[in-house]
């Protein structure tokens, strides 16, 4: 049969759509034979792929070992770390009821928080309210700011014209003050001329300060010198002027001192009763007075003199008419002796010892306004006073002698 099989030309064979046919053995065998390659073929690509399959497997299952190793040993280190992380935790979850107290406490805040909200919501609506009428008020205070801009620009333009005027004004001033300026300079000039005669007069009344003055007008030219780099003038300045002037103060000083102290001493010596005055044109006013005041002592002198003789006259002659006494005899110093006149002058300078010098007899029978005026006119013409006891021939009474005598 196999042989049969062989040796056959040709075999029943069904098509694709079942309709039976016959095919040529060889033709069989070929298509066979070509479909055993084509199958070999596969196989052969087959195996490759299981090969490469495998070799990616073994490849594949390397890297996941190593994955699987590297992921353990880092499973290994979370562990670890989950187990600090796990301490930690345990020592959060020991905090839990510091933190449910602290929940508690900011539920209660929070409920407090509400009730201020709605308070703060209340206000809210009044500050609305407010708002409404802030608004309000801002239209009105924009109508009064349009206003005051109009106004203002009024202002403006006013201030506009004035600023011209006062610019008149300006110019006017300037000029004003160039012509001061001149007047000034003039007047610096003769202030300068003046200070300059002043020190002059200086000079002139303290010679002995006057190179004390030279060396602080160097001094203070030296100073200038070092300050500003000027250069020594010709002739003095202003300020050398003041430099001089300032070294004569101190002998001015010294010396209007010692006048005013000279002065209330006079002063205190001509009217030893009177309150010493302390303003210094007070005290120039009662200098003024003193040499009439001291006429007035020398008059009191004389009737303290007077006084006194005729104390010593009453005390011997009691008896005595003072009324006989107003004329002296004329011719009587003529015919006495010159022992008598030196025995009576050192008599009368023995009764001046007994006299209260410091005691001021003032006139009892001062004269009138009249005879003052008459008086002046005399001195004026010096014209001198005639002795009121010349030409009387009238003795005064002889008095008895003194008791012993």
């Amino acid at each position: 049969m196999e042989q049969a099989w062989l040796s056959a030309d040709s075999y029943e064979v069904t098509s694709r759509e079942g309709n039976p046919g016959v095919a040529s053995v060889k033709m069989l065998f070929s298509g066979f034979h070509a479909n055993l390659k084509a199958r070999a073929a596969e196989t052969a690509a087959n195996l490759t792929k299981v090969e490469e399959a495998s070799k990616a497997v073994t490849e594949r299952r390397t890297v996941l070992y190593n994955r699987v190793v590297t992921r353990y040993h880092k499973a290994k280190l979370e562990r670890a770390d989950l187990a600090r992380e796990l301490e930690a935790v345990k020592a959060e979850a020991a905090r839990v009821p510091q933190l449910e107290a602290d929940l508690r406490a900011a539920r209660a805040q929070c409920a407090e928080s509400e009730e201020a909200g709605r308070a703060a919501a209340a206000k809210l609506k009044v500050a609305d309210g407010e708002l409404g009428r802030l608004r309000w008020l801002e239209e009105n205070h924009l109508k009064e700011l349009a206003l005051l801009r109009t106004a203002e620009k009024e202002k403006v333009d006013d201030l506009r014209k004035r600023l011209h005027e006062v610019e008149k004004q300006r110019l006017a001033l300037q000029e004003e003050v160039t012509t001061k300026s001149a007047e000034l300079s003039a007047t610096a000039k003769r202030w300068v001329e003046e200070i300059g005669s002043l020190d002059r007069g200086l000079a002139a009344a303290f010679p002995e300060e006057q190179d004390a003055a030279l060396a602080a007008v160097g001094a203070a030219r030296d100073a200038r010198r070092r300050a500003t780099g000027e250069g020594s003038a010709e002739y003095f300045t202003m300020e050398d002027y003041m430099a001089s002037m300032a070294a004569h103060v101190e002998p001015i000083t010294k010396l209007g001192w010692e006048l005013r102290k000279a002065a209330e001493e006079l002063i205190q010596l001509l009217w030893p009763a009177e309150t010493l005055p302390q303003d210094l044109s007070n005290l120039i006013a009662w200098l003024e007075r003193a040499p009439d005041r001291f006429l007035d002592w020398k008059e009191s002198a004389t009737r303290a003199g007077a006084d006194m003789a005729l104390s010593f006259v009453l005390s011997w002659y009691s008896e005595v008419d003072l009324g006989q006494l107003e004329y002296r005899r004329a011719g009587v110093e003529d015919a006495l002796p010159a022992e008598i006149k030196t025995a009576r002058l050192a008599r009368a300078c023995a009764i001046a010892d007994f006299v209260d010098k410091g005691l001021f007899i003032p006139d009892p029978n001062p004269p009138s306004k009249d005879e003052d005026e008459e008086m002046e006119d005399e001195e004026a013409e010096d014209v001198p006073e005639d002795d009121p006891a010349a030409g009387s021939a009238d003795a005064p009474p002889a008095g008895p002698h003194p008791a012993g005598a």
